[in-house]
């Protein structure tokens, strides 16, 4: 309970993946010093309820959590009335952000621009709490806003309480390391590129092959019933599509076929006729209703399926369990001078863009989860990707 409280467990409302993070680092913990503890004791006690005791906890305190914030919510104590202070796409993001976790109970009340805000009237803050019903202020503006200033001194004479979220540009949020200096309004944030330390790139890799390794054993029957049913088809079981890796180095992207023979011609033949799907080709590269895809293929696809053979490409360090999404040659210039992210690391088998709407996401949008996956990776990150990715598939947000 104390690291909880140390880490603003009970002062803060933090997102689910950080608290989980937490509340795992415990367990593991508390469990080494549990079982320290009964060795040294001779304490006589299961090593199984001992092990179970702390793999179980963290559930535990999820779910007690998690039927807390239910009660409180039912009486309305629960949900935090927010006023976004900023204007334009910054408040946009700033009010899609606090709205992204609904167990944190932000709700935005209200947006008020700059140019209406007057730092030097001595009621202006309270009266704009109180219009609102909110407890929270939130600035959003630039660094470099000439009101800025103005503002934080006004609501730190008044004893106003606030929150900043400032836009960053593209800084990698997760990947700096904070020092303050005594007696100096300021802070310094060094960058750490985490994927560019060997040991972290060491641990990711280890990570993958253990994994990939197991799921092949484990899932080595369906997989051979699925290849059964893709030969039935008429047609090899595998599709070997060459695809970009790290480095820009190409290699053969392994998939169970889902497409009839010369796709590439059929799918030229569309384009030429059809400017609607040549219009939604050249948004997503995808096609909600491909008439390449076969029976089997269809099924595999919905189902994600189609793309088990990969954890073979993760055998031969081709690709990882998470990552940015393999591309074709011809897609590089769509990432532009970001392409160096993408180069860094091997390509994944989900990622940041699956979970995150997968095909239904426009390519744009695509690059810019890719790029913040690889500015901001931890290995926590591929667990949450990985946990994230089985209910994506089961409710086929974006599937095709």
């Amino acid at each position: 309970m104390l690291y909880f409280a140390r880490r603003g467990h009970y002062a803060s409302r933090l997102p689910f993946w950080s608290a989980l993070q937490n509340i795992t680092t415990a367990s593991i913990v508390a469990l080494l010093c549990d079982g320290f503890l009964n060795f040294q004791l001779h304490r006589p006690q299961s090593r199984m309820l001992l092990g179970l005791t702390w793999v179980f906890f963290p559930i535990a305190v999820l779910m007690f959590r998690a039927v807390t914030r239910g009660i409180l919510g039912k009486f309305g104590l629960w949900e935090l009335r927010t006023v976004v202070i900023g204007s334009g796409q910054a408040a946009r993001q700033a009010e899609a952000a606090l709205l992204s976790e609904p167990a944190l109970g932000y709700s935005v009340a209200g947006v008020v621009p700059a140019s209406g805000v007057d730092p030097e009237s001595g009621q202006f803050w309270s009266n704009i709490l109180r219009q609102h019903r909110a407890e929270l202020l939130i600035l959003v503006f630039d660094p470099e806003d000439s009101l800025t200033s103005a503002i934080t001194q006004s609501l730190l004479r008044q004893r106003i309480g606030f929150a900043v979220m400032p836009r960053l540009g593209g800084l990698p949020v997760l990947g700096f390391e904070q020092t303050n200096f005594f007696s100096h309004d300021t802070m310094m944030f060094t960058f750490r590129n985490n994927l560019a330390q060997p040991i972290s790139r060491a641990t990711k890799l280890l990570f993958d092959i253990v994994v990939a390794f197991v799921l092949l054993l484990l899932i080595a029957p369906v997989f051979a019933i699925i290849a059964a049913a893709v030969k039935l088809d008429k047609g090899p079981v595998f599709f070997a599509h060459r695809r970009v890796g790290a480095g820009g180095r190409e290699f053969n992207c392994l998939k169970f076929r889902s497409m009839v023979p010369e796709a590439d011609k059929v799918l030229s033949h569309l384009i030429a006729g059809d400017p609607d799907a040549a219009l939604e080709w050249s948004l997503y590269r995808k096609l909600r209703n491909d008439p390449r895809v076969t029976r089997i293929g269809r099924i595999l696809r919905k189902t994600s399926l189609d793309e088990l053979p990969q954890l073979i490409n993760v055998l031969r360090m081709e690709m990882s369990l998470v990552g940015p999404r393999p591309i074709v040659r011809g897609e590089v210039p769509y990432y532009g001078d970001d392409i160096v992210y993408y180069y860094e690391t091997r390509p994944g088998i989900t990622g940041l863009w699956q979970v995150s709407g997968r095909s239904d996401t426009g390519f744009e949008q695509r690059v810019q989860l890719d790029t913040w996956y690889v500015k901001n990776w931890t290995l926590w990150h591929d667990i949450a990707i990985l946990a994230k990715t089985a209910p994506a598939v089961l409710q086929g947000r974006g599937a095709v």
